[in-house]
């Protein structure tokens, strides 16, 4: 059965989401320019320091932290400010660089680092590896359907008047963003990222179950597996992921659940490692770190310590491009800004706005306020009408 692959574009943010032969949410990715360093990215980039104790030496790429190449005893010792071809091995985190190796790829003349010579996985690599060979594909730039085409992708016009991405979808994208996911059957999941790790806790319910508290375990166990592994996908959550599943007293029934687990994240594109399960219900999963996970693309950290997170004022930003976008032709909202989101809209979302202008032969009076006017909330969109 096939399914939808829908991609919504507009300048320095393409969404790509596709929705299954049930018109569930399968798969999702957000990307933004500029874009960070992502594996396989190969740079042309300076070596800034070296660092004889960690037998590595710092390169810089550009506005991202510096990449970290370890040099082991294979690699040639390079002098501090060589340029070199390097390839990402791991995609950087808040507070460590990109992991680095060299790259067998000579860059080409007149070329100054630091610079990106090729993506890993660019939009057309993306839909093949993510495309069911059914699906219909489905684009709301006819640009961009132009440049699929022309990459030998098949792809068609959404010409609207409604959004690409329906009220259905964008509350689905919302909800990756939440701690708390219902199971079907009645428990739950909280899943927290915190910058070491991500925490994942079942919670029971009120689920009734059959055969009392051991059963009722296992069946919030069994279920929760399957859709921790499709939440880890959907987040694109990466690194030490750490799940305190219900107790369960019978070694059956943890090997079951471990069974059920691997199996549950078989299928994902990325490679995932599941240790076995400890006495306690604690098991630990170790996902490969390709790109930032959906939370750093949308949301800054916030709270004591960046533990918590909040939509950044550039997401806030294109929020504002697409709800202005959906605005019957002629009205003339009256728009309200934070300092924050004033910043993007002249920064990362200035092209999206300036599309916005060129689509409905203007734009409306966007009023700066304080913060606090808007509840932290970013924008506001006639009286009453918040985001």
């Amino acid at each position: 059965m096939s399914g939808r692959l829908l991609i919504s574009a507009w300048p320095g943010e393409t969404r790509v989401a596709r929705l299954d032969a049930r018109d569930e949410l399968s798969f999702l990715r957000i990307l933004r320019e500029p874009r960070p360093p992502a594996l396989d990215d190969i740079y042309y980039a300076r070596v800034s320091r070296l660092d004889r104790g960690l037998n590595a030496a710092f390169v810089d790429l550009g506005p991202s932290p510096p990449g970290f190449l370890p040099l082991g005893k294979t690699v040639t010792r390079p002098a501090e400010g060589a340029a070199l071809a390097l390839r990402v091995t791991r995609a950087p985190a808040e507070d460590k660089g990109a992991k680095l190796a060299l790259a067998e790829m000579d860059p080409p003349a007149g070329a100054t680092p630091p610079t990106c010579l090729q993506r890993g996985e660019d939009l057309a690599g993306l839909l093949r590896a993510r495309a069911a060979p059914a699906d219909e594909i489905v684009c709301d730039d006819s640009a961009l359907r132009d440049r699929l085409r022309a990459a030998g992708i098949e792809a068609a016009f959404h010409m609207g008047p409604a959004a690409l991405f329906d009220d259905g979808l964008e509350a689905e994208i919302e909800a990756l963003l939440l701690p708390e996911v219902r199971l079907a059957g009645g428990g739950g999941l909280l899943i927290e990222p915190v910058r070491t790790l991500t925490a994942i806790d079942v919670n029971s319910g009120r689920q009734d179950g059959r055969g009392g508290a051991r059963r009722k375990a296992l069946e919030v166990n069994l279920e929760a597996a399957a859709e921790i592994a499709r939440q880890v996908d959907l987040r694109d959550l990466s690194g030490r992921i750490v799940v305190d599943f219900l107790e369960m007293a019978g070694k059956r029934e943890r090997d079951q659940l471990m069974e059920a687990l691997r199996a549950a994240v078989a299928d994902d594109p990325e490679p995932v490692q599941v240790q076995p399960l400890r006495g306690s219900g604690l098991a630990e999963l170790t996902r490969r770190r390709s790109r930032p996970p959906l939370h750093e693309v949308l949301c800054a950290p916030v709270g004591l310590g960046g533990c918590g997170w909040a939509k950044s004022a550039a997401t806030r930003a294109f929020e504002l491009v697409r709800a202005l976008d959906a605005r019957p032709a002629g009205a003339t909202p009256r728009v309200r800004v934070t300092p924050a989101v004033a910043a993007a809209l002249a920064g990362p979302a200035a092209d999206a706005l300036a599309r916005l202008e060129e689509r409905r032969g203007g734009l409306p009076d966007i009023a700066q306020v304080a913060a606090d006017a808007l509840d932290q909330e970013g924008y506001s969109l006639d009286e009453g009408e918040q985001r």
